[in-house]
């Protein structure tokens, strides 16, 4: 399964994006497209939003990709989007190795908090670093009873490796990295891991979804 993302850099004026981010989810969801638009949290600049999108193949999303370029009120919100945009990032496709649900059978609700890491790899070793994020992902689920979800680009820069969770709501976040911060066997294996990162590239983020 893969996950389309577009990073864009508002001005922060909610007020006037929201019904702008509404209008856009509408129009995807008139067209069997399950947009995800989250703002992001903790680890972003103030004002970021990012449209997530799962497909089941290329194949799908360029047909939803077609389906939104023949529709005018596409367009249009986007126009009036960029009205608040400072910059936009260019697309990212990322290849799912463990998880990948999404989509109108499996709904995430709104206010739902993401957790991610993200690196980019150095590519020594592509297959014992793929071992060990699933090692990890497994070791966490484990441990703090939320599932790992791992990805890496296949559209974008390649070797941008990917881990992130769900969660209802803050405190639940905040319940699951209290059992993982409380764990050394946890701490132990998440350090392992820098071996497999180029340094200064390891990043934590969180996002809230609001469409």
């Amino acid at each position: 399964m893969l996950l389309s993302n577009k990073t864009v850099l508002t001005n922060a004026d909610l007020p006037k994006i929201m019904p702008i981010v509404q209008e856009m989810s509408s129009i995807c969801k008139a067209n069997d497209i399950p947009l995800h638009v989250w703002v992001g949290g903790n680890g972003y600049v103030a004002g970021t939003l990012i449209f997530t999108v799962g497909y089941e193949s290329l194949t799908e999303r360029f047909n939803s990709n077609a389906k939104l370029i023949a529709s005018k009120e596409w367009w249009e919100a986007n126009r009036k989007l960029r009205e608040y945009t400072i910059s936009i990032e260019p697309d990212t496709i990322y290849d799912y190795v463990r998880g990948g649900v999404s989509g109108p059978a499996n709904p995430l609700p709104l206010g739902t908090f993401i957790n991610s890491t993200s690196f980019q790899a150095t590519g020594t070793d592509w297959l014992g670093m793929l071992k060990y994020l699933n090692e990890y992902a497994e070791m966490s689920t484990k441990i703090t009873g939320v599932d790992v979800n791992v990805v890496h680009t296949t559209v974008g820069v390649l070797g941008g490796v990917g881990m992130f969770s769900g969660y209802a709501n803050g405190e639940a976040l905040d319940a699951a990295r209290t059992k993982g911060n409380a764990s050394t066997e946890l701490m132990a294996k998440f350090f392992e891991g820098g071996k497999f990162a180029i340094a200064g590239t390891v990043v934590q983020r969180h996002m809230i979804k609001i469409a």
